[in-house]
């Protein structure tokens, strides 16, 4: 049988395209049967096949688009691989020969997937539609559309087949609303409708890893737990952002416990990916320490239930408020693995090993869940890591933050924003701030919402020594500098539905006419300059702030200096009563809409 798949692997192309640089291994997916593991290249557009005996990628499957997850069927005829932004699509892969059978169209950058207890429907998260499709595969075609929260990335379903549970990446709030969390969606698989939305504990965000317990009673979500409250004036005992599991009770629908993955002097940033082995323990990819942590469920669980009922004393724990900031509950029940691939990010796990997958690195990791030493699975060769690709490294790399506690894509995941506030020295305390998006920064000066950097060189470094609290080598900076300069906007979401409702271009003219581009103009929709526009209250009352650009805004909520606005909706209605934002207060509904619309087209 193993010289049988060989000769079909070699079916395949065995090197990269030529113009591939590099892989940025993904999502995994295993054929224990034939010995097969799959890995999306992300940026390489394929799908690596490796033999678990010898630890060779021996083959590939090549797309169109790159990959941004890939599922295996039950019986692993059939691999799916959700590709592609904008124009996202699904591919329904026949194997072993892995031929493209079938592409259907889902949503704006479709991301993690899950499969029906049937296996007669796929799940997948559409992240920049905010919906989740349910595709029939007996006619490949999308059957329903589900609404989700806000970047929905990954999704899981539990055993009984009755839930979907969908990890929404960012809060969708205000950020002066009381709590500011990520949400888990609850989906009845049963009629494909929401039964709720979950709220995480305050500060949650950039969540990602989902799984379910294996017996359905609850789910495991990790993420960050960021404590936005507070003036950033320290790094110690995860004073700025903390690192959590979240565990939600599916009997009644609630959030159960947030528990912090943190060491009192030793972060765990970037919590990505989990999955759980079959003796029930919890394997965690610690993104941005480069580390594996695995976590005593049952022990946990232990702990908890003693807590609760008032059958165990914790000194620090007086409650479940106290429990999310403990750094000491869950040590009796984890340990850390220092891995040699660079920003773990994705997990399986396979006949008592955890498979890992980096994304700066060109091999997988298998990890031996009783112990021992770590196999090395190649996956081939790439180009020596330019300057973009060594500051995306950088960006996302805790170690060079004071104590591991956070790496820059904490506060601004993919080059982004947060959706939170944050009470920075560089312009006096007690006056938080809404962190503002990087893309376009350098070529946009100044920097911060007040302009007090007047350039985003000057921005980066100042942000590794304030905020990471470091000093690094200047070359760190630069290859930082060139990672940001080189983000490009995605198309947005709202572009086909502004064409096909607006072909006169009534919002482009309002937006004219309401004095919008006076301010915003230009290619990157800012003249660069600062008013005040009589949003500033408090310490920042009569303050001039940056104009900022307009670029992805429809991605960039909530909106105004402080956040306070969770829509354009209500920035445009809430709070410009006055007109300094623009002349809408006597547009009507319809203009208003039309306006919002181009606006989110930008």
């Amino acid at each position: 049988m193993k010289y049988l798949t060989f000769l079909v692997l070699l079916a395949f192309s065995l090197t990269l395209a030529p113009e591939v640089k590099y892989l940025s291994p993904g999502a995994i997916a295993i054929d224990e049967k034939q010995s097969l593991i799959y890995t999306a290249l992300t940026t390489a557009k394929s799908i690596a096949i490796t033999d678990i005996a010898t630890g060779q990628t021996t083959g590939q499957i090549k797309l169109k688009h790159n990959p941004n997850s890939i599922l295996l069927s039950a019986d692993a005829s059939t691999l799916y691989a959700s590709t592609g932004d904008a124009a996202g699509k699904v591919n329904i892969i026949g194997l072993p020969k892995g031929k493209v059978k079938a592409t259907i169209a889902t949503g704006h950058t479709p991301e993690g997937m899950a499969l029906s207890a049937d296996g007669q429907s796929l799940y997948v998260a559409n992240r920049f539609s905010n919906t989740v499709s349910v595709i029939d595969l007996k006619k490949n075609k999308v059957k329903t559309v589900i609404p989700a929260v806000r970047e929905p990335r990954s999704l899981c379903i539990t055993p009984d087949g009755k839930t979907i549970a969908v990890a929404n990446f960012l809060p969708a709030q205000a950020s002066t609303a009381t709590v500011v969390a990520s949400q888990i969606t609850l989906i009845d698989a049963e009629s494909n409708t929401v039964r709720t939305n979950v709220i995480l504990a305050n500060g949650a965000q950039s969540l990602t890893g989902i799984t379910s317990s294996p017996n359905g009673r609850y789910l495991y979500a990790v993420h960050l737990l960021s404590r936005f409250s507070v003036p950033i004036t320290q790094l110690d005992r995860g004073w700025v952002n903390t690192n959590a599991l979240s565990i939600v009770d599916l009997k009644n629908n609630s959030l159960y416990a947030t528990v912090l993955l943190d060491d009192v002097d030793h972060g765990a940033a970037n919590p990505y990916d989990i999955c759980i082995d079959d003796k029930g323990k919890l394997h965690i990819a610690v993104s941005g320490s480069h580390e594996l942590m695995t976590v005593d469920l049952e022990g946990l669980h232990a702990g908890l239930t003693a807590l609760f009922e008032g059958k165990k004393k914790d000194a620090y724990v007086r409650d479940k408020e106290d429990l999310s900031s403990s750094l000491s509950f869950v040590s009796p029940y984890k340990k850390r693995i220092v891995l040699k691939g660079r920003s773990p990010r994705n997990l399986a796990y396979v006949g008592g090993k955890i498979y890992v997958s980096s994304r700066f690195s060109t091999f997988l990791e298998a990890i031996p869940a009783e112990g021992g030493n770590p196999e090395i699975l190649t996956l081939g060769a790439e180009a020596e890591s330019d300057g973009i690709r060594r500051g995306e490294l950088a960006f996302f790399d805790a170690s060079i933050c004071y104590q591991q506690w956070q790496s820059c894509a904490s506060c601004h995941p993919d080059g982004r924003a947060d959706g939170l506030n944050w009470d920075q020295q560089n312009d006096g305390l007690g006056n938080p701030k809404n962190t503002k998006s990087l893309l376009y920064s350098h070529v946009t000066p100044p920097c911060m919402i007040t302009g007090i950097r007047e350039s985003a060189e000057l921005a980066v470094r100042n942000g590794i020594l304030h905020t990471l609290q470091t000093r690094q080598p200047e070359s760190l900076s630069v290859d930082i500098d060139d990672y940001l300069k080189n983000l490009s906007p995605l198309e947005s979401p709202y572009l086909k539905e502004y064409k096909k409702k607006d072909s006169k271009q009534l919002g482009k003219k309002l937006f004219e006419q309401a004095g919008c581009a006076q301010c915003h103009n230009g290619n990157y929709f800012t003249d660069m300059t600062k008013y005040d526009v009589g949003s500033g209250d408090a310490n920042d009352a009569g303050r001039p702030f940056d104009t900022p650009s307009l670029s992805e805004i429809w991605r960039t909520a909530p909106y105004l200096y402080d956040g306070r606005a969770a829509t354009l909706q209500e920035m445009f209605t809430l709070y410009n009563s006055d007109d300094k934002h623009g002349f809408t207060k006597k547009l009507s509904k319809e203009e208003l809409d039309a306006l919002i619309l181009y606006v989110n087209t930008l």
